[in-house]
């Protein structure tokens, strides 16, 4: 990018280059013409003066020397000649009648004797009538030619001097520029290498509030996402592999010890059999995953529901099981509210943290209320089950977490009651998805109390 700037500037200077010789010919063509202009002006003034020397028949010497004087005073070597051919007056007789101060003067200013070159012909006329021939030359000037000279001279200096400043001062710039503009983006070029390499701690500090800073802030802000996502990854396959080792070596210890007689060949295939459930049951935690996320990723439909039957048709379904383990759920304070919300990601939401309510209550059962203040749904459900430790609250929306052995708490590791630990996970990142929050109250024997909160349209 930084060659690509430096050429931009030197196209450009390339371009002031060309206007700048462009500019000099018009100066130097407009200063010819311009001093051809008014010497042709004169001449004509110098012209109409001599035929005005001319009257009743014959010229006026004494107005017609005037003439010739003012003409040689305007750089012309004069010559008159009438009707007949015959020589009238001459520059050269002119400055032999001056005195001799003005003569020298004369001489000084022009250089008379070293004239030479052809006379151009200009036919003279009073009132159509033709009275002679006027002939002209410049005199050698020198003086004059030399300040013409040196004015063109002098222009085309300054012209080159200022091209040359400007010039250099452009490539200077170009330079300068090139590289200032350039290195924010050569910052982000070895930033993004490394992040290529799996370098993901690897942060630029914005330099401004232009887009290349909010670039940068959006580089900043996808290095994070992606370390955490490495992170997250990394500690999702060890706690695939730790939870695919546990069953695996269980059941290898069942064969071998039915094979060494030790354990009887139906208990161990009941054993078997547990752990291979136990297999089905992590691959299928990881399959909802997946689906959970492949979900995260994809802009959900806000439909317009009715909370109360939401709720109450989600209810319905679970009752069996609550029955089951002798427990109870209902909606608290049942009230007709319409909400917009991806209908899909709440049921899981809410499907989710009470099948994780059910699992850790014993007696009792889980109480629902549901409320909207502004643009905020809130819906909290409470259990009475064992409670979660206040140490352990912020962990248990972690992927594959699961409380173990902790008093009055029984090992969930196993059994029944034992989970993946991956419903409070997807909870969470759905939650967040829809731009929500959940927040969490627990005690210990005495239940505990999850409230989502998320933002809605109507």
């Amino acid at each position: 990018m930084k060659t690509k700037i430096f050429l931009a500037f030197i196209v450009v200077i390339l371009a002031a280059l060309l206007s700048n010789f462009i500019f000099e010919w018009l100066i130097i063509r407009d200063f010819d013409n311009y001093v051809g202009g008014v010497k042709e002006d004169q001449f004509y003034w110098v012209l109409a003066s001599i035929e005005g020397s001319y009257s009743g028949g014959v010229w006026n010497k004494r107005a017609l020397s005037e003439s010739i004087h003012w003409g040689m005073m305007l750089g012309l070597d004069i010559k008159i000649i009438d009707v007949t051919g015959e020589e009238v007056l001459s520059s050269n007789e002119v400055i032999e009648s001056l005195s001799e101060s003005m003569k020298r003067r004369m001489e000084g200013l022009f250089h008379m004797h070293a004239t030479t070159g052809s006379f151009d012909q200009y036919p003279l006329y009073i009132k159509g009538k033709r009275i002679g021939t006027l002939l002209s030359r410049p005199f050698q000037k020198e003086q004059i030619k030399e300040k013409e000279s040196i004015f063109k001279r002098r222009t085309k200096n300054f012209l080159l001097v200022s091209f040359l400043i400007a010039g250099g001062g452009s490539v200077l710039i170009a330079l300068l520029f090139s590289r200032y503009l350039s290195r924010p983006i050569t910052v982000l070029k070895t930033a993004a290498e490394k992040i290529a390499q799996g370098d993901f701690n690897v942060r630029i500090i914005p330099k401004s509030d232009d887009d290349v800073g909010k670039l940068s802030a959006s580089f900043n802000a996808m290095a994070e996402s992606l370390g955490r996502e490495e992170k997250l990854r990394k500690h999702l396959m060890s706690n695939i592999a730790h939870e695919l080792r546990t069953p695996l070596t269980v059941m290898k210890a069942h064969m071998e010890a039915m094979d060494d007689g030790v354990v009887e060949v139906g208990k161990g295939l009941e054993n078997i059999k547990n752990e291979i459930d136990r297999l089905i049951k992590l691959v299928k935690g990881i399959e909802d995953i997946t689906a959970a996320e492949a979900s995260f990723f994809t802009k959900g439909t806000l439909t317009e529901i009715n909370l109360k039957e939401f709720l109450s048709e989600l209810v319905d379904e679970m009752k069996p099981s609550f029955k089951e383990k002798g427990l109870e759920i209902k909606i608290l304070k049942e009230r007709n509210l319409q909400v917009a919300a991806d209908a899909e990601k709440l049921e899981k939401i809410v499907r989710n943290i009470i099948s994780n309510s059910l699992k850790f209550t014993e007696k009792g059962g889980v109480l629902i209320d549901y409320e909207k203040t502004g643009n905020t749904l809130c819906i909290e459900i409470k259990d009475s089950g064992k409670g979660i430790p206040e140490d352990k609250i912020p962990l248990i929306f972690n992927r594959f977490y699961r409380i173990e052995n902790h008093p009055p708490i029984p090992p969930l590791a196993r059994g029944d009651e034992g989970g993946l630990g991956l419903g409070l996970a997807i909870v969470k990142e759905l939650v967040e998805v829809m731009g929500g929050s959940i927040d969490v109250k627990s005690e210990i024997g005495k239940g505990t109390t999850f409230r989502i909160c998320l933002p809605t349209s109507i």
